[in-house]
């Protein structure tokens, strides 16, 4: 009986200190793997070449560690701003064109970008959530030396794996002017143990200690590496934007929302999207139309435009608020 007893206590030590440490790790380097159009909807969702006609861009090379992202430069004579565009997480730059255009035709410049190892830019591999703020601040840094945007106000906009970013890269000494941080989440290790939990959600009591133990491990101290610290830094108006039941957070609010008593930027706003069918995750940002449309599970040749109609008076809000700042800036003088 003893003898039983000790291999139990073998096997099960084993599961709990190898097994379960080396699954953690492989569902980490999955979800963080190399990104390509072979996992794209493109049947669903818009690429450049549907929209290539109207809405000509720039390809731009931006250095970002080892590796040169992809950029895309759109409505380079437009006069109202620099918009630079972070995607969401495992999303190409191709689905960021529904806010893409409408920033265009309202009078901005807009950049947009693969991250590191998606889609079209270079690199093994994502690697990291933090790897999308090094990619932001090597955007940046771009745009700081580019004399042809040293007269534009530079704004930024990302949602959900680009809120974070967005947040976050206000950590760094960039000529940013205002930012909308939608759906974000505050750090990697708060949003890995999210990630974690919703698919163990009986048993993650058990596993927390050794799920916490390879953030420490893989990310360092940039698992820690704050968006609502950035907001905190940054002295610039931001708009934070969250959903009422968004599944992605555990059904709630999103994690730099719910930190709203943590943050003492004055400039910082926040909204809540709780209108009944766009309270989640993004609908909030579609149509009446395009919800009912995605409802009904659309067959064959799909209305790309209208599965993601977006909302005009949530777009509208996010170009009022960076129409605003200036409103911050007078306050500044007087």
């Amino acid at each position: 009986m003893k003898k039983l007893f000790k291999i139990t206590a073998i096997v099960l030590a084993a599961i709990y200190f190898v097994i379960a440490p080396l699954v953690i790790a492989m569902i980490h380097g999955k979800v963080m793997s190399k990104c390509t159009y072979d996992e794209y909807k493109s049947e669903i969702y818009l690429v450049y070449d549907d929209v290539a006609a109207d809405y000509p861009r720039e390809k731009i090379q931006v250095p970002s560690g080892e590796n040169n992202l992809s950029a895309y430069l759109y409505g380079k004579d437009n006069t109202k701003g620099l918009i630079v565009v972070s995607p969401g997480h495992r999303d190409a730059n191709d689905v960021k064109l529904y806010e893409v255009m409408y920033f265009v035709d309202a009078g901005y410049q807009v950049i947009c970008f693969d991250y590191t190892g998606c889609y079209t830019s270079e690199g093994d591999t994502f690697g990291k959530y933090t790897q999308a703020v090094y990619d932001l601040d090597a955007v940046l840094t771009y745009c700081d030396k580019n004399e042809a945007f040293s007269d534009l106000p530079i704004y930024l906009f990302g949602h959900s794996l680009g809120g974070y970013a967005t947040g976050a890269v206000l950590n760094y000494d960039h000529r940013v002017d205002a930012a909308v941080v939608a759906s974000g989440f505050d750090c990697a290790e708060e949003q890995w143990e999210c990630s974690v939990k919703r698919f163990t959600e009986p048993v993650y009591f058990l596993i927390r200690p050794i799920n916490l133990a390879f953030i420490t491990l893989k990310y360092g101290e940039d698992r820690n590496l704050s968006a609502v610290d950035g907001i905190n830094r940054s002295d610039i108006p931001v708009l934070v934007i969250s959903a009422e039941k968004d599944g992605y957070y555990g059904d709630g609010k999103s994690p730099i929302y719910d930190k709203k008593d943590s943050v003492t930027n004055s400039k910082c706003e926040f909204v809540l999207m709780d209108k009944q069918n766009h309270n989640e995750h993004y609908t909030y940002f579609l149509t009446d139309n395009a919800v009912e449309y995605q409802k009904s599970e659309p067959q064959g040749t799909i209305n790309k435009e209208l599965y993601m109609e977006h909302d005009e008076n949530v777009m509208e809000m996010i170009i009022d608020f960076y129409a605003r700042r200036k409103c911050y800036e007078n306050e500044g003088t007087e």
